[in-house]
């Protein structure tokens, strides 16, 4: 027989002792092992917090396309389906609608375009019916003032401009302009860098108290657009008084005549391409 020399016993001493071991974990593994989920669940909640917060400046590593939503029922001049803003980004809603405008007036209508949109849409107001006026008052020149001394794209005077102003103020709305420099620059994009904080907030001032301004016609109006448009131009009083007294509001109007061939130029392609039909002319 063969004299074993204790080796093979050893060994396998060893492995038993190896396997019976426990395996001991480090403190931090220990501790991540145990609070995993109460830390998952406390990042999380930090990080909708700080969106919260600060939507302008806080992202999770990933950005959702943002489309413009309008009801069906904040249309103009036509009733249709523009669900194109519902199924496109910022930027693809805004190109195609600067498109829709003459070659020589495209550059000035993209400067704009952004702003106009996010204010009708917080108010639910027609863009296509604010730009019509627009391009009738202004042609898309901020700068530009009138003889009478109305002034910037919506073309209001100052006495208008401050009694809605002040409308605005008590209402409790919050005017877009009065928003941070950090808000401008990732809502706005090139408009901002393009304008400059100073000339951004003067124009979306001018510009919301304008659109509010047409609302509010829109509500005394009934929601008659061909009314509203008269009043914007000709004042919200005499427009109730020839009504009052039966007299003719918008026949033969040189200015409503002038918003209404800016509309059906802009929405004329919309109308060849979507189930659009016109309200009649009154």
């Amino acid at each position: 027989m063969e004299q074993t020399t204790g080796e093979p016993i050893a060994l396998v001493a060893i492995q038993v002792s190896a396997e019976e071991k426990p395996t001991q974990k480090s403190f931090w593994g220990s501790f991540f092992s145990t609070y995993k989920i109460p830390l998952l669940s406390l990042v999380l909640f930090g990080s909708f917090a700080m969106r919260a917060l600060y939507p302008e400046t806080f992202s999770f590593g990933f950005k959702r396309q943002k489309t413009y939503r309008f009801k069906s029922d904040s249309l103009g001049f036509f009733i249709g389906d523009i669900n194109f803003f519902n199924n496109s980004s910022y930027d693809e809603a805004e190109a195609r609608i600067v498109e829709l405008f003459p070659s020589k007036i495209q550059k000035k209508v993209k400067k704009v375009i952004r702003p106009v949109l996010i204010l009708c849409e917080k108010h639910q107001l027609d863009p296509f019916w604010v730009l019509s006026v627009m391009w009738t008052e202004s042609h898309f020149k901020h700068e530009v003032t009138s003889k009478k001394g109305a002034s910037g794209l919506m073309q209001m005077m100052p006495s208008t401009y401050m009694e809605t102003l002040s409308a605005m103020r008590k209402a409790g709305i919050s005017l877009e302009s009065d928003r941070g420099e950090d808000y401008f620059r990732y809502h706005y994009g090139q408009a901002f860098y393009d304008l400059g904080y100073t000339k951004l907030v003067a124009k979306l001032r001018n510009l919301e108290v304008g659109i509010y301004y047409m609302k509010g016609l829109l509500e005394k109006f009934n929601n008659n657009h061909y009314y509203a448009t008269v009043a914007y131009n000709m004042g919200p009083y005499w427009t109730k008084s020839h009504l009052r007294n039966n007299l003719p509001v918008g026949k033969n109007n040189h200015y409503l005549n002038k918003v209404l061939k800016a509309y059906y130029h802009i929405t004329k392609t919309l109308s060849q391409t979507s189930n659009v039909t016109f309200i009649p002319r009154i």
